[in-house]
């Protein structure tokens, strides 16, 4: 049966950082039966890894661990130390053999590199991000008082009063005469068009 998480402080125990990586494992009890438990491995570090498995792991329990991660694989005498939820096993590596642990301290080397590069990544981005944020925000600042510096000119285009359009398509209907610019040709002679209103 699995005991409770016993994860709590497990963080303060360890005595070497973990890094996450992807391998498999394969898990078999001490006195051995002859059948192993599979998992995926979560994390490793120089003591110890995280194992996720199909079926729980008891704590306390010893057990031989074969880890593969990536080409390289070593064989360890382990202990579960923490239960994580349902699936997952903290296991200390409690014996190795002089060449597993030459082997575990290459991967663990390579990957506390990768994990370098990968936090300096980010951190370069996050200042990009930051710097590229703060250019905007000046930019958007420098525009905002250039358009409360300067007042802003409204212009209506009306015609003029005094100012002929061309002719009107009632008028060029009645048949007005127009010059080639398409202006009507004004007659400056008055016509009287006498109306007898009592007749």
């Amino acid at each position: 049966m699995a005991m409770p998480d016993r994860s709590t402080g497990d963080d303060d125990r360890r005595r070497s950082p973990r890094f996450a990586c992807r391998g498999i494992a394969k898990i078999s009890y001490l006195p051995s039966d002859g059948i192993f438990l599979q998992g995926n491995i979560r994390d490793l570090s120089l003591h110890g890894c995280c194992v996720d498995t199909s079926l729980p792991i008891d704590y306390g329990v010893r057990a031989e661990i074969v880890v593969r991660v990536k080409a390289a694989s070593f064989r360890a005498l382990g202990e579960v130390r923490a239960i994580r939820g349902a699936s997952g096993a903290g296991l200390e590596f409690v014996q190795l053999s002089a060449g597993g642990k030459e082997l575990l301290e290459d991967l663990v080397t390579d990957l506390e590199k990768l994990h370098a590069v990968m936090q300096q990544l980010k951190s370069d981005r996050h200042e990009t991000d930051t710097k590229s944020f703060r250019k905007q925000l000046e930019d958007g600042k420098q525009r905002a008082l250039q358009l409360t510096a300067q007042p802003v000119r409204w212009r209506t285009l009306l015609p003029s009063p005094d100012l002929e359009l061309g002719p009107s398509p009632r008028e060029m209907l009645e048949g007005k005469p127009f010059d080639a610019s398409g202006d009507r040709i004004r007659d400056d002679k008055r016509v009287v068009i006498t109306v007898d209103l009592f007749g």
